[in-house]
């Protein structure tokens, strides 16, 4: 065999038409972008009967357009049908004869058994799950199969029984020029002739043969250079295999006259040799003018040898037949377009074959290569001299399996196919529609990621067909991530529905626990307000929780929005307002949005001040009146009740004839009614000697003790009468009437009331032993400019 073409040829389909590579850097980049088919040899030159081997590599684009490229077909071919290339396992001229290497990203094709039929141009194509991803490598292999034929270049000095020849082995292809050849004369190999030309003197009785070294068994045909009446031996078969146990028979024949039956057999390896008639019942020799056979009975793998025919004209270095001694071993195989019944090698002669479809006999079916239709669902078998193969079948029971019930986010699953197929089937694995990158019965999902769940299921395909398992649920579990506060809708006004909702990454799914202001606050996905009130704003956030671990919120600030609540006015100053003084009014009210806060006088339109604060620096008599103020914010608005503000200017007269008035009154109504009142108890202590007393007291704080100590059914009447007078005024004048207690503050300027109270009787039971009485005394106080005062006592 001879490679003719020393360089590699290359096909390459490239994402760019044009361009130019300027740095050698990039180079192993763009080779793993393109697709290419590389051949390591472009024309091949075989002898007959020999196998020979093609090789190539492929390459294609590992992702396109975020798509993981999956190589899912790749096969050999030299014909086309419909315009479509047709796989050499499916020709039936190649039944038996091929393989195919596909390891790694080498593409072998291996022949054995070279036909001169064979010669031919091979290509290798694959197609990918990609959008015409599809390649044929160009230009492929040419392959030329040849014999072997001697040819006479030159002849000279001839007689009458010989003469000088000069002659060629001569070949369809060339060979290469390092090969060394063989030749035999009659059977004997001619020592120090290695070259593809031989010259000497040859005789009428003599024949040639060439080979090439190491190939001898594919000798070139036996021919007479000289004349026709040489010695010729050929055998009816380079090799014969057969079964341990049966019989073989291997002849050849013999041209020459003189031949006769002298010949014999010989083992080459044994180094036996076998005659006519030696009594050996295993090995019978028989002989005949023109031939010879050896058959061998009961044959054992001992047996298996080379065998020769030699005469006294015929030398035994000339190759013969090869035997082959193998176990009775038949199966069906798929191979072209049927079935085959199949073994390492049959006996030569006519075949009779039975074909057995779901364990019956198909009738009329006798050769090897089962033609008719085949269904996955039925089984199939052959037989062969009582050797009868197992039955094949489609794969079936096809299952796929999980190692781990509970799978955990960064462990590791494997998943299982399985399935009951003859020839063994192989797998291939699918997630939902995806292929995936393995055609093993087992799938190794290594530091498993929650994007690896969904569904897988499997495929096995055999030579007779292809079965889909049932899907089985990767389902990766993990702990609550980023939990996180929702809330709609997005501005909150108070009285308006509101939802919370907590959103978590888990699996299992999270329960939720919901918190306001770091206490908890109830449990559920979702917190709905139906009618949100402002006591309801505050921090929420909420904790996500599974089996496998927990996750927190971050805190969201629930913020509901109302409009101002009835405003609050407050004076800094208490009571009237001096003329010319300073003045502070604050308004106040709730509202979110703060709200912004405006002045008004009553009857007036036009607003007097905005803010939560009008300070009147110089307050005068006009600018007493009726005040309010408004609150407004974007949410609403609302007013203040009125508030009288006014100066002591414009009340002053009034005040002093009130007073002047009353203390009038009371210097008149005060003694009379003391004198009645003494006079009346007196009389009683007398007549009963009852315990009586009354009081007239005058206090500034009446929740004080003394009033506490009263029962409230004795008490008859209260009244008060204020009388007030400002500093300025040049005549202060004030009276009270108060049990006798000393003054706290006889420097007092101003007194504010003056009170009367009474009090009913009360009775004092009789004791055994004294009677008592309580003195009652009354005092009355006119203080006038705090320059003299008065005390009258009884």
């Amino acid at each position: 065999m001879r490679d003719t073409t020393k360089q590699k040829s290359r096909m390459t389909l490239t994402a760019a038409e044009t361009g130019f590579v300027v740095f050698l850097l990039f180079l192993t980049v763009i080779h793993s972008q393109t697709w290419s088919v590389d051949y390591s040899s472009t024309q091949i030159c075989a002898l007959e009967g020999s196998t020979v081997e093609m090789s190539c590599t492929y390459s294609y684009p590992t992702w396109i357009e975020d798509k993981i490229t999956v190589v899912q077909r790749r096969f050999w071919f030299t014909k086309l049908k419909n315009k479509n290339p047709v796989d050499l396992r499916e020709d039936p001229d190649y039944a038996d004869r091929i393989t195919y290497d596909f390891s790694g990203n080498n593409c072998l094709l291996r022949i054995s058994g070279l036909k001169l039929s064979d010669s031919a141009v091979y290509k290798f194509r694959f197609e990918t799950n990609q959008p015409g991803g599809s390649l044929t490598g160009s230009p492929g292999v040419t392959l030329t199969v040849t014999d072997l034929q001697v040819q006479i270049q030159t002849k000279s000095w001839c007689s009458a029984s010989s003469c000088w020849l000069e002659i060629l082995c001569q070949s369809r292809c060339p060979l290469p020029p390092s090969s060394s050849y063989v030749w035999y004369k009659n059977g004997k190999i001619i020592k120090d002739k290695t070259q593809h030309k031989y010259s000497d003197y040859f005789y009428s009785l003599e024949s040639v043969s060439c080979a090439v070294r190491g190939h001898e068994s594919l000798h070139s045909p036996v021919v007479c250079v000289y004349g026709d009446l040489c010695i010729k031996v050929s055998y009816s078969e380079r090799s014969i295999c057969a079964f341990r146990g049966s019989s073989v028979t291997i002849s050849c024949s013999i041209q020459n006259q003189y031949s006769g039956s002298s010949g014999s057999w010989i083992s080459v390896h044994g180094q036996q040799t076998f005659y006519q008639n030696t009594g050996n019942n295993r090995f019978q020799v028989q002989n005949y003018q023109y031939g010879s056979s050896l058959t061998i009975r009961d044959l054992t793998d001992g047996d298996s040898d080379e065998y020769r025919f030699k005469t006294w004209l015929w030398n035994k270095d000339f190759p013969g037949t090869t035997l082959t001694v193998v176990d009775p071993h038949v199966e069906v195989i798929r191979s072209g377009l049927g079935l085959v019944c199949h073994s390492s090698c049959f006996p030569p002669g006519h075949f009779s074959f039975i074909w057995f479809k779901n364990g019956e006999k198909v009738q009329g079916e006798t050769s090897s290569i089962y033609r008719e239709a085949v269904s996955p669902e039925d089984t199939y078998s052959c037989s062969y001299e009582g050797q009868s193969s197992h039955e094949v079948y489609a794969p079936k029971s096809v299952s796929a399996s999980m190692d781990l019930t509970e799978i955990l986010e960064d462990h590791s699953v494997t998943l299982t196919c399985s399935s009951d197929a003859k020839p063994a089937a192989t797998f291939r694995w699918f997630k939902d529609i995806r292929t995936l990158l393995t055609e093993d019965p087992h799938l190794t999902l290594r530091s498993v990621h929650r994007s690896d769940s969904g569904k897988y299921h499997c495929v096995a395909e055999n030579e007779l067909g292809k079965t889909a398992s049932e899907y089985v649920f990767i389902n990766v579990e993990y702990p609550p991530e980023t939990s996180s506060v929702s809330v709609d809708p997005s501005e909150i006004l108070e009285g308006s529905p509101v939802t919370l909702t907590c959103s978590s990454d888990a699996n299992p799914a999270a329960n939720y626990t919901w918190f306001k202001d770091n206490r908890a606050l109830l449990s559920g996905q979702e917190v709905h307000f139906s009618s949100i009130r402002s006591e309801d704003s505050g921090n929420y956030s909420c904790k996500s929780e599974n089996k496998h671990g927990q996750s927190s919120s971050i805190p969201l600030f629930l913020d509901v929005q109302y409009p101002p609540r009835i405003p609050s006015v407050s004076v800094s100053v208490f009571g009237q307002i001096l003329e010319g003084s300073s003045v502070t009014l604050t308004c106040s009210s709730d509202a979110n949005p703060a709200a912004n806060y405006t002045w008004f006088k009553k009857d007036e339109d036009s607003p007097k001040a905005s803010g939560s604060n009008w300070t009147i620096s110089d307050f005068r008599a006009e600018l007493s009146g009726f005040y309010y103020c408004e609150a407004e914010n974007r949410r609403g608005q609302n007013k203040s009740s009125l508030h009288r503000i006014e100066t002591e200017t414009a009340s002053w007269k009034s005040a002093a004839a009130a007073t002047i008035t009353c203390t009038a009154l009371l210097f008149v109504f005060i003694p009379a009614f003391i004198w009645i009142r003494k006079n009346r108890c007196v009389s009683k202590q007398e007549e009963k000697r009852p315990a009586n007393r009354s009081q007239v007291n005058m206090s500034p704080d009446i929740n004080g003790p003394s009033a506490e100590a009263e029962s409230a059914e004795e008490q008859l009447e209260l009244h008060y009468s204020s009388i007030y007078f400002s500093e300025k005024q040049e005549d202060c004048l004030y009276s009270n009437i108060r049990n006798s207690k000393p003054r706290q503050s006889p420097e007092d300027t101003t007194v504010e009331y003056s009170a009367v109270r009474f009090k009913k009787s009360a009775r004092v039971e009789k004791t055994s032993g004294a009677e008592s009485s309580e003195d009652f005394a009354l005092y009355s106080t006119v203080n006038k400019c705090l320059q003299s005062k008065t005390e009258l006592s009884s």
